[in-house]
């Protein structure tokens, strides 16, 4: 995906990642659908569900963020 321009500050963003830390270590963010179920195993259910990638883009003017779903 091409970085978006934000249009309140006429930028071009720039692309990186929101960090999520896990018991194993660190990954970046997935957007799954559906509300969150708990899961007495694992935390929360995942099995069936839609999962994408998140890439998080930044104005390097004002620090705002935007988040998008990648397809795979």
């Amino acid at each position: 995906m091409r970085a978006p321009t934000y249009p309140k500050c006429s930028q071009a963003m720039k692309e990186g990642f929101i960090l999520d830390h896990t018991r194993n270590g660190r990954l970046p963010s997935e957007w799954v659908e559906g509300p969150p179920q708990h899961s007495f195993w694992t935390g929360l259910r995942l099995r069936g569900k839609e999962r994408h990638k998140v890439a998080t883009f930044r104005c390097p003017k004002c620090g705002y963020l935007e988040s998008y779903a990648m397809e795979a």
